[in-house]
């Protein structure tokens, strides 16, 4: 399946498109970019889609999901709870996570 990535390129990715802007969270409580475990909780409370398919034991995820990661991300950034967050972006469409992610969807590709 082309154009998905593993738990662990996804937060690769996640963490580049975080570094493009320096966003940095406002509470120490809370990392500046995700790892495999919060993503997989993340999925769990219902802020990132489940995986698109899986390879194996392997989950594979695409573009939506790093929409979603990095727009929870920088809107923790900006100091909002978890519960505000999922108010807000549950069920959001790629529409509505776009400019909340700064992310396109249409992303390079990390070597």
């Amino acid at each position: 399946m082309d154009g998905t990535w593993t738990i662990g390129e996804l937060a690769e990715r996640a963490a580049a498109a975080l570094a493009a802007d320096g966003a940095v969270q406002v509470s120490g409580r809370v990392r500046d970019v995700p790892n495999t475990r919060l993503i997989r909780w993340y999925t769990t409370i219902g802020l990132l889609d489940p995986p698109l398919a899986r390879r194996g034991r392997t989950a594979l995820y695409g573009p939506r999901h790093l929409l979603q990661l990095v727009a929870v991300k920088r809107r923790q950034a900006e100091g909002r709870s978890i519960a505000e967050i999922q108010l807000e972006l549950a069920a959001a469409t790629d529409d509505t996570l776009t400019p909340v992610s700064y992310t396109q969807l249409t992303l390079p590709t990390i070597a």
